[in-house]
């Protein structure tokens, strides 16, 4: 799958409506935007506590873990979330969001008696993979209602803030930099 095509599926699986009607070119430039207002906001998160942010950077780096190609959390992800969350998501989506980090904290907390983020990684893994059978379960049935769970939120915006990323498109997808226009005929002004 090349990264339009990767774009296009986002679009399509999104559960944001003015997302839903952005193409994939639109939805490409917008996470560019995203990832540029992080960089001059560095280590101030807009939206996210100390403990969200920590959570969904790790949630985010077992989505998309460093391997042979840099992870989630090289791409900033974390950072891109939080800008998307504050600028882009409504109130009730924010809040849902929020309330499925406490979700998964509580089952962390009744499954292994720590919170997620203090789990080990097999833990966090295992819990990740309780709520991704759940979101695929409600898509089986409502992509609607799949949309509206946490966890799908979290994976789409993980998926967009890594496509989008510089070192998702430079290392990852082979698409950086963008292919720009090319004028053999452009007046050059000396």
């Amino acid at each position: 799958m090349d990264r339009r095509e990767l774009l296009q599926w986002m679009v399509a699986a999104s559960g944001l409506t003015a997302v839903n009607r952005l193409s994939a070119t639109d939805l490409l430039a917008l996470g560019r935007d995203a990832h540029r207002g992080t960089a001059a906001d560095v280590g101030r998160l807009k939206f996210l506590g100390a403990h969200a942010a920590m959570t969904v950077m790790i949630a985010a780096e077992h989505i998309i873990p460093a391997g042979a190609t840099p992870g989630a959390t090289h791409a900033n992800v974390t950072a891109f979330i939080d800008t998307m969350l504050d600028g882009w998501y409504p109130p009730d989506d924010r809040a849902r969001f929020l309330r499925g980090i406490a979700e998964l904290d509580g089952r962390s907390m009744a499954r292994y008696g720590e919170k997620f983020v203090t789990g080990s990684a097999a833990q966090q893994i295992a819990l990740l993979e309780t709520s991704d059978v759940e979101v695929a379960a409600l898509r089986s049935t409502s992509d609607a209602a799949a949309n509206d769970h946490w966890f799908a939120m979290l994976k789409y915006l993980t998926v967009w803030g890594y496509c989008t990323s510089e070192v998702g498109m430079r290392e990852t997808l082979h698409s950086y930099p963008m292919p720009m226009r090319y004028d053999g005929n452009a007046r050059v002004d000396a």
